[in-house]
């Protein structure tokens, strides 16, 4: 049995029907519940596509595998051919190929056929000249491979003696890999700062296969990457302070390179303070700064700003002048302050700012400059949790392990009696066998019987669950990326390279979409495959398992008419798959806001409920928002694989937004039909890094002071930003849709949260340049300063990539 199709086949836990499970299921109907529920409940994601592998030893088409026909006799030393090695029971270990020999004789009346170890079998196999003095034994033979996995592994060796009749010798014996990777080559730090560096490294080199890099800074806790990341970034030094990092290989046995790759750096001298003189503090955050300085009113009159060489702004002396409680000042004087919001800005990415200070004349008075870097946004998961979890599940996987639990997951899963630990979070179960019989599965097909594996997938899964169950925690005080309270796991597959070897990973639901997105970058130059589990089994399509499960079809033309309400008890909702899963994506988004601002709204205190007449807003926009996807007339549900940002009275991390997220549900139809229609489309943009899009058309970031004027921002009030929705950073901007962007004049102190969160928003949901995103306005949400959130949507479920902030307590 290929263990990748078994372990991508873990996914059918929807279609397995165990003979413990079914003692306590008494009808049809009640089982059909149970297994939808189960079935959905611990997916997220859907593999798209198996990435190809390398062509291994493969077995001819019309012959069985050598350790499968169970019609061939098992001696010890069959009359036909002999095994002379390895014995039975010993350890065998691989040599610097990552192969292992096998070698015996042939009887001369006989025909050797292949030998296996484990599920690779080859028949390139080399026959020499017989044993001395044995006429019965007409040559000698030798092969090798490559194991699939290490540990206990069968090798078998198969002859045809006469037409149809073979014989075969099997020999269980341990596999192991004794020697350690090649030393990291080029390991070198670079972008030193005062406080942070980086370290990268050229590639090393194993005979088996790599699991990873092993990063030490100063002899502290080691720290994991994936094979395909050769780089670490360095953070919390201290300025003017000596530091050595060092870099080992480790392989899918766990060994190390025998010598440490070593690098020494010192970090740069702290900053000087800032020279008062200079009269220009920059204060920047994640995706926006503020630019301030003291004014001269007797000989300014107006400012001209420049970023990175780009004249960014012009404005009069007034206009954002402000007092020392941050309130406007008019008239301005030398004891107030000038507060210019920059921004939208990209996250971590240096900038150089001028302004020029004008008299009447328009001659320049003075000129302030300074050079500024925008803050990072953390992270929802850890990165260095992902690589780690990623390392070692690949280690777990070349090295025979069934399942590994991921660090975070370990006090939450209860491991399956009878299991062997192989190194910490990695183990091997006393019986996987049960689904073989099973697979490829077709039709209706039941697994009927349980094992190790399929009872440890079901006791992960929520009972009861339905296919959405909200990322956020309704714990008082606390918001966690969690697919499910109180069920903080879920399982993917994953695979070793060069291999079809694959292990279960179980993780943290938030860090198991994160392992599927490090995938690819796992997969540089090697043969990686990662299946997500779902409720779907090979080869069958969301609607054909649809069939399955849900008999019975509602004829609907979108969301607006499906039998769900605000009020309906999604984790047990039974009617997801309606209309072969037209609708089914678009429920997930439905689904995902409703719970989500109810859990909200009930833990912070915030003034907010569901009606019936919000509820049917809430679906057409949802309509509208998918139809704008498809690209189609109409209404059609959504596709999948995408962000949903939801606007917010404050940002998701309760900045003031009123006017901000205002404009947006105005923009889009004031919780209606967008008008006129064609800004249908702004449901669906594209992010534009660093509003590219905008400025290769020729538009100037500030293009409303000077083109389509007079606009909604010409004139605007002193102590006022001008807010573009499409925003800036998307392919929609200014007037690339072929409809002019939306204006307004919103208060300067939204200016830097909404910036801030877009790039947050980018970051934390993952939305990479060029890519498009379903951006929901929720007018009643909005009015009751409900917080802005994020979240992805995909074949399985939905997960929140941006969560909101709880309310401080009172």
């Amino acid at each position: 049995m290929d263990r990748a199709l078994l372990m991508s086949a873990q996914p059918l836990i929807g279609v397995i029907h165990t003979g413990v499970g079914m003692a306590n299921h008494g009808h049809d109907r009640h089982f059909s519940r149970f297994l939808r529920a189960t079935a959905l409940a611990v997916s997220l994601i859907l593999p798209v596509g198996l990435v190809s592998q390398p062509a291994a030893e493969a077995t001819p088409a019309e012959q069985l595998p050598a350790c499968a026909d169970p019609s061939v006799p098992e001696d010890v030393n069959h009359a036909s051919i002999r095994l002379e090695g390895p014995t039975t029971g010993t350890e065998v270990a691989v040599d610097e190929h990552g192969k292992i020999a096998l070698s015996g004789f042939l009887h001369k009346n006989a025909t050797m056929v292949d030998v296996s170890v484990g599920r690779l079998t080859t028949t390139d196999i080399t026959l020499g000249p017989p044993p001395a003095g044995v006429s019965d034994w007409s040559a000698s033979w030798t092969a090798s491979l490559r194991p699939a996995e290490l540990g206990e592994n069968e090798v078998c060796a198969r002859a045809e003696r006469e037409p149809g009749r073979y014989a075969r010798i099997l020999r269980s014996v341990t596999v192991v890999d004794l020697l350690p990777p090649s030393a990291v080559p080029d390991l070198t730090v670079g972008a030193i700062t005062a406080t942070t560096a980086k370290a990268t490294w050229g590639e090393a080199t194993d005979n088996y296969g790599l699991a990873g890099y092993e990063i030490t800074v100063d002899g502290g806790t080691p720290h994991r990457t994936t094979i395909g990341t050769r780089s670490y970034s360095i953070t919390g030094l201290s300025p003017s302070t000596n530091h050595t990092v060092s870099v080992v290989a480790v392989d899918l046995a766990g060994n190390k390179s025998a010598t440490r790759a070593t690098a020494s750096f010192t970090t740069a001298a702290a900053p000087p303070p800032p020279d008062p003189d200079a009269d220009l503090v920059l204060d920047p955050e994640q995706g926006a700064a503020t630019a301030t300085w003291h004014p001269d009113p007797a000989t300014e009159t107006s400012y001209r700003a420049y970023l990175d060489g780009q004249l960014y702004d012009e404005f009069s002396l007034t206009h954002f002048c402000q007092d020392a409680d941050g309130n406007p000042a008019n008239p301005c004087t030398a004891g107030n302050s000038i507060a210019l919001p920059i921004g939208p800005l990209e996250e971590y990415t240096p900038y150089t700012f001028r302004v020029e200070a004008l008299r009447a004349d328009r001659t320049v008075a003075r000129e302030l400059s300074a050079d500024f870097t925008t803050m990072i946004n953390t992270d929802e998961v850890s990165p260095a949790a992902t690589q780690q979890a990623a390392s070692e599940g690949s280690q777990c996987a070349g090295s025979g392990g069934d399942f590994y639990l991921a660090a975070d997951s370990r006090t939450s899963v209860t491991v399956p009696a009878g299991s062997t630990e192989l190194f910490p979070g990695c183990y091997t179960v006393s019986n996987d066998s049960c689904l073989d019989a099973f697979l490829p599965p077709s039709g209706e097909k039941l697994v009927n019987c349980a094992d190790s594996l399929t009872q440890l997938l079901f006791s992960a899964a929520p009972p009861g669950r339905g296919p959405v169950i909200s990322s956020v925690d309704p714990v008082p005080g606390r918001v966690s990326t969690l697919f499910d309270p109180g069920n903080a796991t879920m399982p993917i597959t994953w695979c070793a390279q060069n291999t079809t070897t694959c292990t279960l990973v179980l993780a943290p639901a938030a860090q198991a979409v994160r392992l599927v997105a490090v995938a690819p970058a796992a997969a540089v130059g090697t043969s990686w495959v990662v299946v997500a589990l779902s409720g779907i089994g090979i080869g069958l399509a969301l609607w054909a398992l649809l069939e399955i499960l849900f008999p019975g079809q509602i004829g609907i033309h979108g969301i607006l008419e499906y039998p769900i309400r605000h009020d309906t008890d999604f984790d047990t909702f039974e009617n997801w798959g309606a209309d072969e899963g037209e609708w089914y994506n678009s429920l997930k988004i439905y689904a995902e806001v409703i719970k989500t601002t109810k859990l909200v709204a009930d833990r912070d205190g915030i003034p907010f409920a569901w009606t019936n007449a919000e509820d049917g807003r809430l679906k057409r926009i949802i309509d509208a928002a998918c139809t704008a996807q498809r690209g189609t007339q109409g209404t059609a549900g959504c596709d999948n694989g995408f962000a949903v940002y939801v606007p917010g009275g404050v940002s998701y991390d309760l900045r003031p937004m009123k006017e901000t997220g205002t404009h947006i549900v105005t923009a889009m139809g004031d919780g209606g039909y967008p008008q006129p229609p064609t800004r249908a489309q702004w449901f669906y943009p594209a992010r534009s890094q660093g509003g590219r899009a905008a400025i290769d058309a020729g538009y100037p970031r500030r293009w409303f002071n000077t083109h389509f004027t007079p606009n909604e921002c010409t004139g605007r009030a002193p102590g006022t930003v001008c807010d573009e929705f499409p925003f800036w950073v998307t392919n929609q901007a200014v007037n690339l849709s072929g409809e002019r962007a939306s204006l307004k004049p919103v208060p300067p102190s939204e200016s830097s949260p909404q910036g801030t969160e877009m790039s947050a928003f980018f970051r934390k949901c993952e939305v990479a340049d060029g890519e498009r995103f379903i951006v929901l306005p929720v007018k009643p949400w909005v009015a009751a300063n409900g917080p802005s959130f994020g979240f992805r949507v995909s074949e399985g479920g939905a997960s929140m990539c941006m969560s909101p902030k709880p309310a401080a307590a009172p």
